[in-house]
């Protein structure tokens, strides 16, 4: 994936921010878990850590959506998994459905 030179900006902008040793530090070398609900925070944090991974090594996150039943939402879930999949294919995305 390329990123642009303002994405390039506005991500190394708010690394500085809150500090390189605190977003590159060790721990990041494990990989994260990211709940990923599809929405634009999500997928900005999704594509930040695209972005670390590219520049800086760190792994790529797992991607976890959670489905809590609460209303339908197929077309949702449908648009999830068609993003993930074809922007970051190497993503394992698991799906889990919470039932009482």
């Amino acid at each position: 994936m390329i990123f642009s030179r303002e994405v390039n900006e506005i991500f190394e902008s708010w690394i500085d921010k809150v500090g390189r040793p605190g977003v590159l530090r060790s721990e990041f070398g494990r990989k994260a878990i990211l709940a990923y609900s599809g929405g634009k925070d999500s997928s900005l944090l999704l594509l930040f850590f695209e972005y670390l991974h590219q520049k800086y090594l760190i792994p790529r996150p797992s991607v976890f959506h959670l489905n809590h039943l609460i209303r339908n939402n197929e077309d949702q879930e449908n648009k999830i998994f068609e993003f993930i999949s074809t922007r970051f294919p190497h993503h394992i995305v698991k799906k889990k459905i919470y039932q009482n």
